[in-house]
């Protein structure tokens, strides 16, 4: 008896994450916003008459943002539109919060900037949290606290020839050499670039999480937000 044929499939569901045989995540970026403003409606009409602001910002965090940031490492956009399309949803919710705490609406009768808000309700821009959080996977890996031999491999030094001529100090990481707009996009080699601006205002090898961590965040709000 001959067995069934295989089926050719075009996309396919691996932890939470849509993978499509055209190799992008536009699809899954997609569905996750979708989700999120779901849930987002949710929450701002249960939470009109709130007046515990904590209580509304742990709703947003375990029912909208943890769905914008499930792994975002690996689907992580570089696309203005879609970096755009997440960053929607994080700033309705905080003219939300801005108007329970100020008693105004930030988009009316003044429009006020989207930085401003999000400093005084306390929040960074996803964009930043998700390039935070790549640079500290890398870390972790580079330091050994997490295994991942696969990425491991890709994290080489930087050991330029005649060292020790150049007045110039040397990239710690080597960055890959890229000739396509994906490949110089993709989160690794952000990630390596971010790494490289950090290492050298300090010791990867001999610093401490929290001060990495710190530093990172330095590193990434002054090249997101163009300080």
């Amino acid at each position: 008896m001959e067995g069934e044929p295989l089926q050719r499939v075009t996309e396919v569901k691996d932890l939470g994450i849509r993978f499509v045989s055209e190799l992008h995540f536009r699809k899954h970026i997609m569905d996750v916003c979708k989700k999120a403003y779901r849930n987002l409606g949710f929450i701002l009409r249960q939470a009109n008459q709130f007046t515990n602001i904590a209580a509304v910002k742990a709703l947003y965090e375990a029912l909208v943002k943890s769905h914008l940031e499930y792994n975002a490492g690996v689907w992580s956009p570089h696309e203005n539109k879609y970096k755009l399309m997440i960053e929607r949803i994080q700033n309705k919710f905080t003219r939300f919060v801005y108007l329970k705490l100020y008693g105004v609406y930030p988009g009316y009768p003044l429009l006020y900037p989207t930085l401003f808000v999000l400093g005084m309700v306390g929040y960074y821009k996803l964009e930043v949290r998700r390039e935070v959080a790549l640079a500290t996977y890398l870390f972790k890996v580079l330091r050994g606290k997490t295994h991942n031999p696969a990425l491991l491999e890709e994290l080489r030094l930087c050991v330029p020839d005649e060292y020790v001529w150049r007045r110039r100090r040397p990239r710690l990481l080597v960055v890959p050499c890229a000739r396509t707009n994906l490949l110089q996009k993709a989160p690794l080699t952000r990630a390596l670039h971010t790494l490289n601006t950090i290492a050298d205002r300090m010791d990867l090898f001999t610093c401490t999480l929290n001060e990495f961590t710190r530093v990172t965040y330095e590193v990434v709000v002054k090249s997101s937000y163009n300080l």
